[in-house]
């Protein structure tokens, strides 16, 4: 029989402890998925912290909520087949978008300031990039106490090239004008 009571119970229970095992671990252990890119400089973009139902630890909270709750509904209060595998579904359901929201909080207080770019007029750093006259390229120079490559256009009519010594002359409707640094 498919669905035998001995078979069922170790199947949630299967599932209760793997699920278990991995939540804990992935939770409490800080092991890198390889989501993020980590390096020693960043740009200046906006970025969302989405809700992210479907993650790892999500899913592992899914068939640790479920496989608790549908063992214990069969193995120990003796409910029906499909009772137990709705109770199984719906908690495991609950645990998942628990999960995701609590993590999605958690995420909220991470605090990144937002820094204003008028800040930058009259700093130095470098050329990131070869600059044509009046043309556009990246530079490099410390922002908000980070190494930051951001956009930049040459104020000049001299060529900078990479790695020159720049200078910020003005800021303009958001946008960076540079010259070479005397």
């Amino acid at each position: 029989m498919l669905f035998d009571p001995e078979k069922l119970t170790a199947i949630y229970w299967y599932c209760a402890i793997l699920g278990t095992i991995v939540f804990i671990l992935k939770t409490a252990l800080p092991i890198d998925s390889g989501t993020e890119i980590h390096a020693d400089f960043n740009s200046v973009v906006d970025s969302d912290s989405s809700f992210g139902l479907f993650t790892i630890e999500s899913v592992a909270a899914f068939f640790m909520c479920g496989g608790w709750m549908g063992w214990f509904s069969f193995g120990h209060l003796h409910y029906e087949l499909k009772i137990t595998m709705l109770i199984a579904l719906v908690s495991g359901a609950c645990g998942m978008v628990f999960f995701a929201w609590l993590i999605a909080q958690f995420r909220k207080l991470e605090h990144n300031p937002k820094p204003s770019i008028s800040e930058l007029s009259g700093k130095t750093g470098k050329a990131y990039m070869r600059f044509a006259p009046k043309g556009t390229g990246k530079i490099q120079i410390e922002f908000n106490s980070k190494l930051e490559i951001l956009e930049a256009q040459n104020d000049t009519d001299c060529t900078i090239e990479a790695f020159e010594p720049i200078k910020v002359v003005k800021i303009d409707n958001g946008n960076i004008y540079i010259s070479k640094e005397n």
